[in-house]
């Protein structure tokens, strides 16, 4: 069997892009996955920051965002957005890969279950030889067992939810917090082309996640489940499939997390495999994506570790922010008084510029310069014009 430069293990966003990455710098790639196309356990929307390089072509957008909006105590800040993008996962995810293919990687459709190194050259599943190993197979996956330890279950979200076969009336990505048990995490609602995919992300293990999204579920379209998969409404009798779906992601509670390496002297980790998610929010597509690309430039280097160097480089900053800041930001004093200031006129229209990832300037010298406006509008009751109140 001929020896190539590497073997990528793990055909989603993060592995694909690292396979065509390195094909295109003239590596010989055979891609690894047990499965494709598959449906996958994810809100599918692409964020507006970066949305630019990440790949999307039309045939797997589902729908354009319309608006973004986050609600806790019956109050809801909606930000109209242009560039926000609903995808397909499945789609999205069988076209990254065919792209890798494109670009002159070769494709294994098997599932990676032994790894030995013999003379510095890999040998997978007892005959496919590689010199370099990127990970790219899963929170959990092979890989990440095999070369680290396992993301223990209290650095996990558990993301869950609903395909709702209702064809959406507005194109909205609702974040609602507040809703689940203890203080962390959020629901959504995520319209789609011809359904809802609702859900939530909270932290794995907890008791009364599923109930609190049955509930969502029953306020917003009233009815019960009939039988397995399937949701009769109540008004119409209408009888529509509502089908569960569910996995893990990292959710690193502890920024020193991020200091162990995942990468070492011929293999390197990246995306869910190597905890590259943001803790507070569970969002990783475009570090997934991102992070490939530079696992396939150090490999390229022939020095795998590189990577160390450019994903501190590129969002580094984002992980380590939110992993100090994630049991904070959710407790109900810090909701109120974050939502309390960002209905205000002084920082609504900030805030729907970061969103919308539009925002110049200094965010955080610009934040501190308003807040004296804002608390005086806070007191005084004063909100944006967009800020709606819930009944």
């Amino acid at each position: 069997m001929e020896v190539v430069d590497v073997a990528v293990i793990g055909g989603g966003p993060a592995g694909s892009s690292a396979a065509r990455e390195a094909a295109e710098r003239g590596l010989s790639v055979l891609l690894f996955d047990h499965a494709h196309a598959r449906r996958k356990a994810c809100g599918g929307g692409l964020p507006v920051k970066g949305i630019e390089w990440m790949d999307a072509p039309e045939e797997s957008i589902e729908c354009e965002m319309s608006s973004i909006s986050f609600t806790y105590n019956k109050t809801k800040l909606k930000i109209p957005v242009s560039k926000g993008k609903l995808i397909r996962r499945d789609d999205w995810d069988f076209y990254l890969f065919n792209r890798a293919k494109e670009s002159g990687a070769g494709q294994i459709i098997e599932r990676v279950t032994s790894l030995k190194l013999v003379n510095d050259i890999w040998l997978i599943n007892d005959k496919y030889k590689s010199r370099y190993i990127i990970g790219a197979d899963g929170v959990n996956g092979f890989t990440r067992k095999y070369f680290m330890e396992r993301i223990p279950r209290e650095h996990l979200f558990a993301a869950a939810g609903y395909y709702l076969a209702i064809k959406p009336t507005e194109n909205e990505v609702e974040f609602i917090l507040g809703a689940l048990p203890g203080e962390e995490g959020y629901l959504w609602v995520f319209p789609k082309s011809d359904h809802y995919n609702i859900g939530y992300c909270y932290n794995s293990g907890t008791m009364g996640m599923r109930e609190s999204l049955d509930k969502l579920l029953a306020d917003r379209w009233p009815g019960e489940f009939v039988r397995n998969g399937k949701w009769k409404l109540e008004k119409t009798g209408e009888v529509v499939d509502c089908k569960k779906f569910g996995a893990a992601i990292p959710s690193f509670n502890d920024p020193k997390l991020f200091d162990e390496p995942v990468s070492g002297k011929n293999w390197v980790l990246c995306g869910d495999s190597a905890g590259h998610v943001n803790p507070i929010h569970g969002e990783g597509l475009n570090h997934c994506a991102l992070g490939g690309r530079l696992a396939a430039k150090a490999v390229s280097k022939g020095d795998p570790t590189l990577f160390e160097k450019y994903w501190r480089s590129h969002y580094s900053r984002d992980m380590y922010r939110a992993a100090k800041t994630k049991h904070r930001i959710y407790k109900p004093f810090f909701m109120r008084i974050g939502f309390a200031l960002g209905k205000t006129p002084a920082l609504f229209g900030m805030l729907a510029s970061l969103t919308r990832g539009e925002y110049e300037g200094k965010a955080t010298i610009n934040f501190w310069f308003k807040l004296p406006f804002a608390l005086i509008q806070a007191i005084f009751g004063f909100k944006h014009k967009e800020v709606k109140a819930l009944n």
